[in-house]
């Protein structure tokens, strides 16, 4: 998309005037090569889009030459109230960004109210909030900001995609929606389950993948050649997360319906500081279905869950995991009804998950419906712990309870 501005602008500030024409003239002036098209169509994109909006591109196509650093510019230029909050991964990213947005104000002929290099002052600006100023994932200073517009730079990158990283990221992108709803995400997906994997299907996302620019495409074939994995390749320029295999129980189905008759495996929370997880699992036809629920507190915190789970899915048997724990929870369980019994397991915990994964083409997860809301909370956490488990997840008493509950299964 060009650009044709049909009018000036022309700003008397100073001795040097701020002349906008157009913004390839605006990119020769700040010292930038002339901009491709596709370019002026991204920056357009970014910066002068609606909503909540995301833009996925390839790596080498100057997404924060063109986007973040020389469309806020320009766009500070044409409005000195305009306010423009930007959120990197690490601090002196942030920093460099306003510092080069700043630079090219000024060879662009603007005046500032201070000297400050950490944010933009633009000589006429009304408030107190800077036009420009940059935070980091891990900021805590987001609320009681107004900004007109947030860009979330490259927010999560390939070298580290860890799940407390991703949960980190997400949590700055709530807190920003709150702040406002023109929000612009920029980066290249790096994990199945990211900030830009979870926003693409909901969200408007503008994809430029490789071959949009073909004078700035990477040579693919030396990179193979140079070792670089397929992996790394599809994500940074094809915009696709193949699947490492990282996430074992990815492709699990969910359905709607649970088995007739069932056995019940309860992977007991000691003092509530994790998840007691109870799974109901039986054959459906070919199918082994999974209905489960996690709780956020102690086993014996449970007991009234589970004799509802008990009745409400024909349960024939019941085993807890008693490892730690003694005989006890049998005991209580035995009170209200439950043929239970206790059962120590052995197996290595990220052992036992993989080996029951290999089994996903015939498993599915039963999505509750007709039962109280903690229960449909309860069951939403367990399908979520299930479906996003890697061997780095905080929490994996669901697919722990539903592994064991297979290997017992399969043992009988």
């Amino acid at each position: 998309m060009n650009f044709d501005f049909s009018t000036s602008f022309n700003f008397n500030f100073g001795k040097k005037e701020r002349v906008i024409t157009d913004f390839v003239t605006f990119c020769e002036r700040a010292g930038y090569p002339k901009p491709f098209n596709k370019q002026i169509e991204m920056k357009d994109f970014v910066i002068n889009g609606e909503g909540i909006r995301m833009l996925l591109g390839a790596r080498r196509y100057g997404k924060t030459d063109y986007c973040t650093i020389l469309g806020t510019a320009e766009k500070l230029m044409l409005n000195p109230n305009y306010r423009i909050l930007i959120i990197t991964k690490e601090q002196s990213r942030g920093t460099d960004i306003v510092a080069e947005v700043r630079e090219i104000l000024a060879k662009n002929g603007c005046k500032f109210q201070t000297n400050a290099r950490k944010v933009v002052r633009m000589r006429g600006l009304m408030g107190k909030e800077p036009n420009l100023a940059a935070l980091t994932v891990r900021s805590k200073g987001v609320r009681g900001r107004h900004p007109d517009l947030v860009i979330m730079e490259d927010p999560i990158t390939p070298d580290d995609t860890g799940e407390a990283e991703r949960l980190r990221v997400k949590k700055m992108f709530d807190e920003i929606v709150k702040l406002t709803h023109n929000i612009a995400i920029i980066g290249q997906p790096a994990h199945k389950l990211d900030l830009f994997q979870t926003l693409r299907k909901v969200i408007p996302t503008k994809l430029v993948p490789f071959g949009s620019i073909p004078e700035l495409d990477a040579d693919l074939d030396a990179e193979r050649a140079a070792g670089v994995d397929e992996y790394s390749i599809q994500a940074s320029y094809f915009l696709e997360i193949l699947d490492d295999g990282s996430l074992p129980f990815s492709k699990i189905k969910t359905v709607d319906y649970s088995a007739k008759d069932n056995i019940t495996w309860v992977d007991p929370s000691h003092k509530g500081k994790d998840y007691t997880a109870i799974v109901a699992g039986g054959r459906n036809l070919n199918d082994f279905v999974l209905t489960g629920f996690c709780f956020k507190k102690a086993w014996y915190d449970c007991i009234e869950e589970m004799q509802v789970i008990h009745k409400k899915f024909n349960n024939y048997h019941f085993v807890i995991e008693t490892n730690g724990i003694g005989e006890l929870p049998i005991r209580e369980l035995h009170k209200i009804g439950c043929p239970c019994q206790g059962f120590n397991t052995t197996m290595e915990k990220h052992k036992k998950i993989l080996n029951a994964s290999t089994f996903v083409n015939d498993l599915k997860l039963a999505l509750v419906k007709d039962m109280p809301a903690n229960f449909l909370q309860a069951n939403k956490i367990f399908i979520d712990q299930v479906k996003n488990y890697e061997y780095s997840s905080k929490y994996d008493d669901a697919p722990d309870a539903a592994a064991s509950l297979i290997a017992y299964v399969r043992g009988l």
